[in-house]
């Protein structure tokens, strides 16, 4: 499918987030990075919900307290954003030439992540190349970090893989650094110089999601939470939603649907929700921890005679076509080519000896998307203009 052009020339984001070929790269490579995480740690399994987490007082004192806070704290998310995070310039425009090499899969979100750093590194003038590897095979990926520093890489740029100490030590010792997206557990300090799409900002969309649930359904909702816990920077959506409705709403119910990534690969999501619900007949919400993880649910609760309203996080093309036929109720925007400029702007400012700001290059500008406010958007790309915004930081035409 050809996706129009936006104004900076960039083709627009598919219905895909990166996040979610991250899914897949991290459980292919568990065997060997323990700290990727496992399904078999959930109290629940893939075909039933798991107990409660809601339905205790929270700090609001009252639910109709919650609800008004709640309400209100949606408000400065009902317009498109219009300013990036980061708003310090660096020194200069970029000079000299520095080496960018990202490791690559065929997924066609990690084909767009390579195609956008490609075209940024050859706005500042650096040298741009990438290295291929099979999430399927644990091996490879080891392999490609040592062909990327035969590359005289100064930053290595991969997605969703947790690293091993290992070849953390090894690119430190070769005098290159990391550049990180969508990978959890991480801590950012040398040579990890930045993780953009972190945990953090999954957490700000799931606060956000929560207020949602709570303001809508004034205060006596009940959910059902589809989680996939084989991929660990998820928890940060669902944690932080499950925290934020038990301080707003004593009288508000939340339950986790956990999926395993083999189910999720054999398309049986819709099927082990539909039981969760089945087995939950209060509940009147159904949120969703990836925008994509919704394909099919829709066709799969009008069968089974269930209209839950459908809330989460990372909206893809399919959602928002969904939000416009009121079908389903409200979603974050998210953006994955953000996250390439934010990764670009920190190595442009570690080239400079400049500090890095590490809140602002590991969340990016959201949206609550409803019916009455998704306008006539495809996919969600904000603030339009981006790109030229980080190119004035960066003193580039």
């Amino acid at each position: 499918m050809t996706h129009p052009l936006r104004p900076n020339g960039y083709k627009r984001r598919g219905p895909r987030p990166a996040r979610l070929s991250a899914v897949f790269a991290a459980f292919a490579l568990a065997l060997v990075v323990a700290a990727c995480g496992s399904s078999s740690s959930s109290s629940s399994s893939s075909g039933s919900a798991g107990a409660s987490s809601g339905s205790s007082s929270g700090s609001s004192g009252s639910g109709s307290a919650g609800v008004t806070k709640a309400t209100s704290n949606l408000q400065p998310f009902k317009a498109a954003p219009t300013k990036i995070n980061v708003t310090t310039p660096l020194k200069s425009a970029p000079s000299g030439s520095k080496t960018l090499v990202m490791l690559a899969t065929n997924n066609p979100s990690n084909v767009e992540l390579q195609q956008y750093l490609k075209q940024l590194a050859g706005l500042v003038g650096w040298n741009y190349s990438q290295v291929s590897y099979d999430p399927a095979n644990p091996a490879t990926f080891g392999a490609a970090v040592d062909t990327a520093l035969t590359k005289h890489a100064n930053y290595i740029a991969e997605a969703g893989v947790p690293l091993t100490s290992a070849l953390t030590q090894k690119v430190q010792q070769a005098g290159a650094k990391w550049v990180l997206t969508a990978v959890y557990p991480v801590v950012v300090k040398p040579p990890i110089i930045v993780v953009s799409d972190s945990y953090k900002n999954d957490a700000i969309m799931g606060k956000i999601i929560g207020d949602f649930f709570v303001s809508d359904s004034g205060g006596k909702g009940n959910a059902v939470i589809e989680h996939i816990p084989a991929y660990p920077i998820l928890n940060g959506f669902t944690d932080a939603f499950q925290a934020e409705v038990k301080a707003m709403c004593p009288n508000c119910k939340t339950s986790l649907a956990n999926i395993t990534i083999p189910d999720l690969v054999a398309g049986k999501v819709p099927s082990t929700l539909v039981s969760a619900l089945r087995s939950n007949s209060s509940a009147n919400y159904l949120v969703f921890d990836d925008g994509p993880f919704a394909a099919g649910i829709n066709s799969a609760l009008s069968a089974a005679g269930l209209h839950p309203k459908i809330i989460g996080e990372a909206a893809d093309q399919t959602n928002i076509a969904a939000l416009k036929a009121g079908t389903q109720t409200a979603w974050t925007g998210f953006d994955p080519v953000y996250s390439t400029y934010q990764m670009m702007d920190a190595m442009l400012r570690d080239a400079q000896g400049m500090p890095i700001p590490q809140e602002q290059e590991s969340t990016q500008p959201t949206q609550l998307l409803t019916k009455e406010t998704v306008g006539s958007i495809t996919n969600w790309s904000e603030p339009k203009d981006a790109l030229a915004q980080f190119k004035t930081l960066w003193h580039v035409q």
